[in-house]
């Protein structure tokens, strides 16, 4: 397990590891492996969203501002519940949009963002061989363009999907272990 322990108050405090980008990229697969290996409560976001919600993204059809705004909350609330609990967390979320990524972080003290990066190619090509999930290749141009840039929020790592999961998962470990320095 990794331990975040330090001199420091701030360092004893659980730490939320979101891992962001557009669908396809990874996200899903890295918090799950990492939360394997470190004892954090791994949470998909995806989890989180409306039959509703699923059901629209299912057949192409990107959600609006104010579908997405109870998903966020719902995400939230959890987050706050892992805090309150004094457990450490790894999100698997888009992030796509800035406001809503300062709701996310703001359930935690310490926290820490991923950014998962990919070409387009490489996204669609997952995207096609992927079953059983909601997310319709269709909307991943629509993700891209709603991609908010991220700006100095909180500490952010970012890796390229293409790199394997070992790969990625050493540099996250090494990634919080300097941070928790």
């Amino acid at each position: 397990m990794l331990s975040l322990e330090n001199d420091s108050q701030d360092k004893q405090q659980p730490l939320l590891v979101a891992i962001m980008g557009v669908s396809g990229t990874g996200k899903t697969t890295l918090a799950n492996e990492f939360a394997k290996s470190s004892g954090f409560i791994f949470l998909d976001a995806d989890s989180l969203h409306s039959e509703d919600a699923i059901e629209q993204m299912s057949q192409g059809i990107p959600l609006t501002e104010a579908q997405r705004a109870p998903w966020i909350q719902r995400i939230y609330k959890q987050l706050c519940q892992y805090q309150i609990e004094n457990q450490s967390c790894i999100l698997a979320y888009s992030g796509l949009k800035q406001h809503h990524r300062k709701v996310i972080f703001s359930a935690y003290k310490n926290r820490l963002g991923v950014l998962l990066n990919a070409k387009e190619l490489l996204i669609t090509e997952r995207l096609s061989k992927r079953d059983g999930h909601f997310m319709s290749p269709q909307l991943l141009s629509s993700q891209f363009a709603e991609m908010e840039p991220f700006e100095d929020e909180v500490p952010l790592l970012k890796l390229d999907s293409a790199d394997s999961v070992d790969q990625l998962l050493l540099q996250l470990a090494n990634f919080i272990v300097l941070l928790s320095q």
